[in-house]
């Protein structure tokens, strides 16, 4: 009997309401206020615009490489998918090949005293925005933006919740120590879509919260702030593999994707 076709459910799961899981959905439905908890998620797909019509009207090399793309994610066992994994498989790949180079960012925004992060649950506006734009500036991809739906409101709960990370720090305090906490450490799989149907994206964001205390003789110094790091990578079909597969393969391959919504 022929092994069934993957499909995105069964390569991914469902979310609780029976839908295809999605980072934007993961992103805006996470309570940042558990000071014991982050959002950590080795790997979520994304789909933008993306449907099962919409698939339907691709271009067929590009419905090779997600079909391709997707058997192999679902072949790496889920407790190891990790951003190394994914982007070995990624490279291995032999449907598809790097566009471009890697991008792989970071940047600190520090503050010199933790009244800047201390909040009652309503951080202020200004320290707000300035985040905002600091993360805007670090990912620089409106794209991925979009499609994370980290937006000003997700990062105004995650500044209230370094916040708190960070005035729990005050207590250990003594001579000279840094303390940081991860707040979010997401990895994610943008699927190509009506809007960007040229190529998927593979990336990672990890935001850390973090504080550091300095005394010299009665005089203490503190830095805190948070911590960003943004990797990504794109890819494209390898279009002298796949024009070379026979008519078999590519009709299988266009199959499989075909029925990627099941």
């Amino acid at each position: 009997m022929a092994a069934a076709l993957p499909t995105l459910a069964t390569v991914f799961g469902l979310s609780k309401d029976g839908q295809l899981p999605d980072i934007g959905k993961i992103v805006q439905g996470f309570d940042f206020s558990k000071s014991d908890d982050y959002l950590h998620c080795d790997l979520a797909p994304s789909f933008g615009k993306l449907s099962a019509a919409g698939l339907q009207d691709m271009d067929d090399e590009l419905k090779i490489m997600i079909a391709g793309t997707t058997k192999l994610i679902g072949d790496i066992p889920k407790e190891k998918r990790n951003w190394d994994s994914v982007m070995a498989s990624c490279m291995q790949n032999f449907l598809m090949e790097p566009d471009g180079d890697a991008i792989a960012r970071a940047d600190k925004l520090i503050k010199k005293s933790s009244e800047n992060f201390q909040t009652d649950g309503s951080p202020k506006d200004q320290i707000v925005q300035e985040v905002s734009t600091w993360f805007s500036n670090l990912v620089s991809d409106m794209d991925v933006l979009a499609a994370t739906k980290i937006d000003i409101n997700v990062l105004g709960r995650i500044v209230a919740s370094s916040g708190a990370t960070i005035d729990s720090f005050e207590s250990f305090f003594a001579k000279h120590e840094h303390h940081e906490q991860t707040m979010l450490d997401i990895g994610i799989l943008r699927y190509p879509d009506i809007d960007h149907p040229y190529f998927k994206k593979v990336y990672r964001i990890k935001l850390t919260a973090w504080s550091d205390s300095q005394r010299i003789l009665f005089h203490q110094e503190d830095d805190n702030g948070i911590t960003g790091e943004f990797n990504s990578r794109r890819f494209k079909p390898r279009e002298s593999v796949i024009k070379g597969m026979s008519d078999k393969a590519r009709g299988a391959a266009i199959n499989a994707a075909n029925n990627l919504f099941g």
